[in-house]
């Protein structure tokens, strides 16, 4: 089958986005942290840092003609923040902010840890005064790098500073930073003997069983290398095919387990070492059918934390 013009075009770009991620991989581990802290969920970090590595690819060719200098990380966490603010304002978030309180302008928020605090803080604070508050106290950016990030003047990054340390104090003398709020498991997307069956299947490499959960046009996706698998048919030559898939080699098991408020399926694989975390995958379910399964096991900052979460030891990406 001849090629059609985009795949063409799509092949030229494979190289440029090689180098693309070899330029950025030093900075990738920390700008998924800074993401993470944007986010307050892992999944939604994961999402982000996908986003803003597409969205930076895509603006190189308009970036190009610029004299001053393009910085790999500081590109990067731009992208990243003006993403981030621009999704909350398109759905509309509604950030409460604390009154100013008096506070000396070095007066640093020791008295209650960053991480412990930052997912109450996000809700306190406006998107660009929460970026201002993770940029320059976890990952020690300046005053200068935060304004040119953010598109904003020194003087008015010292103001959010300010205040988001200000509103970090109030929650901490009224005990809100010890109690954040965390929601229920949502209701189950499909039923528990459906997902009961496909478990099952999973754990006895049936291959033809697992491809009667897909609908025709159901979508494969490995999500940190932004590729897709796109149809049944496709899937069932590709990763479901048992000729040429790893995905369910007889080592590995699979049960599901609510990770981070989502309903997630947890891979292991049997080593000699013992049992290791392997992958973590995610099914998007239309009835009784898979729409779209998500695999997570080239996000490695993302397995990282899954693990740590888990309490298991993560293997190497087969």
């Amino acid at each position: 089958m001849d090629k059609t013009d985009l795949q063409l075009l799509g092949e030229s770009t494979v190289d440029p986005w090689g180098r693309f991620i070899e330029i950025v991989r030093p900075f990738r581990s920390e700008l998924w942290h800074y993401c993470k802290k944007l986010t307050g969920s892992p999944w939604d970090a994961e999402d982000l840092l996908q986003d803003t590595l597409l969205k930076s690819f895509a603006s190189l060719s308009a970036l190009s003609h610029r004299e001053q200098p393009l910085q790999a990380k500081s590109f990067l966490f731009r992208v990243a923040t003006n993403h981030w603010i621009d999704q909350c304002r398109r759905m509309k978030a509604k950030f409460v902010e604390l009154e100013e309180g008096k506070l000396p302008e070095n007066d640093a928020p020791d008295y209650l840890a960053v991480d412990e605090a930052l997912e109450m803080l996000v809700r306190h604070l406006t998107p660009k005064q929460a970026a201002v508050f993770i940029l320059m106290e976890s990952f020690s950016f300046t005053a200068k790098e935060t304004a040119e990030l953010i598109s904003a003047t020194e003087t008015s990054v010292h103001a959010m500073l300010h205040r988001a340390r200000a509103n970090l104090r109030k929650m901490n003398d009224s005990g809100h930073g010890n109690s954040l709020h965390r929601s229920q498991p949502p209701r189950p997307a499909v039923r528990p003997e459906i997902m009961r069956r496909f478990l099952d299947a999973f754990n006895r490499k049936d291959f033809v069983e697992l491809a009667n959960f897909l609908i025709n046009e159901a979508t494969f996706s490995f999500v940190s290398m932004s590729s897709s698998e796109y149809g049944k048919d496709t899937i069932t030559k590709k990763s479901l095919n048992p000729y040429t898939g790893t995905k369910l080699q007889k080592d590995l098991f699979v049960y599901q387990k609510y990770l981070w408020g989502r309903p997630a399926l947890i891979i292991l694989i049997r080593t000699e070492s013992g049992m290791m975390l392997n992958n973590i995958n995610t099914l998007e379910w239309e009835k009784y059918k898979i729409a779209r399964w998500n695999d997570y096991s080239f996000c490695r900052d993302f397995m990282k934390a899954a693990a740590s979460e888990l309490g298991l030891p993560l293997s190497d990406i087969i």
